[in-house]
This record gives C-alpha cells, sequence and structure tokens, in this order.
C-alpha cells in the first residue's frame, strides 16, 4: 500500500484516502504475524524487479519494511526478502547499496545459520557483499566491512585454536583478501576503517591470528606511518597489543621491525607534541620488552645515542621498568 499509493499505481486519487491507507498499513497488527509482510512481497515489491532500483519510494518503502520485520519472519520469507536487496546492492548508484547493506544487516541479525544456507543464499550475499569491501565510496564501506564481518560469522566458525589452523576455511579467505585491500589502500580516513575492524578479526580468531601473521605485522608497520590521523596509529597499537596476547611466541620474530617502527612513531608524536600516542607507543614497547625475554635489550641501549629527545626518554622509561622489577 505504501508503494503502491505513492508511486501512482492506484491513480490520483485523493490525498485524505491515500492517507487513511497508508495509517491502515502502518498500524496493522498483522504485520507482525508475517502475513502482510508476504502479500506486500508478493504482490509489490517483487514484481518491480530491476525498477526497484529506479524508484524512490518503493526502496525506502522496502526498508521500511525489513526494519519493522524481525525473528523468525526475516528467515521464513528470506527467499522473497534476498531478491531484492541483491538487486539494490549490484546498482550502480551508491544510494542503493548503502540501503541493500542496511537491509543486509537487518537479516544477518535476524536469522540463523541453517535459514541463510537456503538456496546458497549464504554464498550469493558473500559474493556481493565481498565486492564492496574496497569500494571508493567511504560511505559505502563504512557499512559493508561490519556487514561481511557479521555475515561471516554467521556462516561459519572462526578458527580460534592451533589445531584448526590448517583446515579449510571461508573465514581464513576472507582474511586473505580483507589483507590484501587494506595493504593497497592510500587514503588516512579509510585506513582507520580498515584497521578498527581488524582489531575485531583478531579478538575473533584468537591464536590462529598466526597463519597471517607476518602479513598483519606488516601491514600495521606501513600503517603506523600515517601521522596525520591519530586514530590510525592508535588503532594499530591496539591490534598490535593483541598479537602479542595471540600471537606469542612467534610474535617476538619481528619484534625489531615493530620496535623500528615504534622508535619512528614516539619520535614523530614527540615532535608533533601528541602526548596520546606518545605515551601508548611507549607503553607498548614496555610490554613488547618484556614479552621478548631481553632479546630487545641490545637495541634498546644503542638507542640511547639517537639524537631525539622523545626516544631518549622512551628508552630511560623502559630501562628503569626493568631495573625496577
Amino acid at each position: 500500500a505504501v508503494v503502491s499509493t505513492q508511486s501512482g499505481h492506484y491513480g490520483r486519487g485523493k490525498q485524505e484516502k491515500r492517507n487513511e491507507m497508508v495509517r491502515s498499513l502502518l498500524f496493522d497488527p498483522e504485520l507482525h504475524t508475517g502475513s502482510l509482510l508476504e502479500k506486500i512481497l508478493v504482490d509489490i515489491i517483487l514484481p518491480l524487479g530491476d525498477n526497484i532500483n529506479k524508484l524512490h519510494t518503493p526502496r525506502f518503502a522496502f526498508k521500511w519494511l525489513m526494519s519493522h520485520t524481525k525473528f523468525p519472519y526475516i528467515g521464513i520469507h528470506l527467499t522473497k526478502l534476498a531478491p531484492p536487496c541483491l538487486q539494490l546492492i549490484s546498482s550502480s548508484h551508491d544510494e542503493n547499496k548503502i540501503l541493500a547493506l542496511k537491509c543486509f544487516n537487518l537479516i544477518i541479525e535476524n536469522i540463523g545459520r541453517s535459514e541463510m544456507k537456503v538456496n546458497n543464499f549464504d554464498h550469493v550475499i558473500c559474493d556481493e557483499i565481498m565486492k564492496l569491501i574496497n569500494h571508493p565510496s567511504f560511505e559505502v564501506l563504512e557499512l559493508s566491512i561490519p556487514c561481511s564481518l557479521s555475515l561471516m560469522n554467521l556462516m561459519t566458525d572462526p578458527p580460534h585454536k592451533l589445531q584448526e589452523l590448517w583446515r579449510p576455511n571461508s573465514f581464513d579467505m576472507y582474511l586473505l583478501s580483507y589483507l590484501e585491500y587494506a595493504a593497497y589502500e592510500t587514503k588516512s580516513n579509510r585506513k582507520h576503517l580498515y584497521v578498527k575492524y581488524l582489531e575485531r578479526i583478531i579478538q575473533t580468531c584468537r591464536q590462529a591470528i598466526i597463519k597471517h601473521l607476518k602479513s598483519i605485522v606488516t601491514l600495521l608497520i606501513d600503517y603506523m606511518k600515517v601521522r596525520d590521523v591519530e586514530e590510525v596509529r592508535l588503532s594499530c597499537l591496539k591490534c598490535l597489543k593483541l598479537l602479542l596476547v595471540h600471537g606469542w611466541p612467534r610474535i617476538c620474530t619481528h619484534s625489531i621491525d615493530i620496535l623500528m617502527c615504534c622508535v619512528n612513531v614516539v619520535a614523530e608524536s614527540h615532535s608533533d607534541e601528541n602526548t596520546t600516542v606518545y605515551n601508548e607507543t611507549r607503553d607498548f614497547v614496555l610490554a613488547l620488552k618484556t614479552l621478548c625475554n631481553g632479546s630487545l635489550d641490545k637495541h634498546l641501549e644503542c638507542l640511547k645515542s639517537f639524537s631525539n629527545k622523545g626516544v631518549k626518554n622512551m628508552v630511560a622509561y623502559v630501562m628503569e621498568k626493568k631495573t625496577g622489577s
């Protein structure tokens, strides 16, 4: 009714009559039983086909309909809900992609794994969303990354244990693509998005992250060079701290590269008078040194001759903590 009355399907009726029809739909108690949902989908949304990309009102009426439909009716009607979403996400307009991602988020939140596997919708939807995790639009990227992560968690159990490390896993393939896209990113605000959700990936995979440890460390060292956006470096430090927990003892093989990266960050943040980044980096170096059991002591001693005052203060702080313990 919302779609039809506002897109001309009923002709030019009086405004009062149309408003009354809209009100009867919005407050119809059957909406929550799923029967009205099916009627609207079958009679109005599905016949639009590709035209849903072109008509403004049907698109947002569909989004409204999705937001007011909860478990279990989304799963019951997935075969009818998914096609319009797939039409929208394949559109060339970013506005339609954003709308589709919001709809997919609602589907993922209100559906079970077995229901998502009906007609292989899980793989079809995954393929479409994966195409967007390097999309040039920041708004699309901001929605597609968390949506893709939620979908992967719904489709499969991420590996948690070392014993599961070499088993074929769709989450593993997702991470490879994610790291590849992130490595080629050049814009600071988009780098912040990638590293922010990388923290969530590390927390999800835990010890199994060591399979991709070298790629992740290389990416984080590269991202730590971003000087204009403070949040990028802070998010990188959070990821590195998680790697100390979940990537030990292999993280120690990368300790010298990480230390040199942190020295550059300390020097720049001290020059920029950025105390937040400076203190966080200094504390991370202390944690790294403690974890590596003295293997960094020689390198820290050499850094005492460094000309930058911030680096000297950092080394003194780290060494004093050692003697104090």
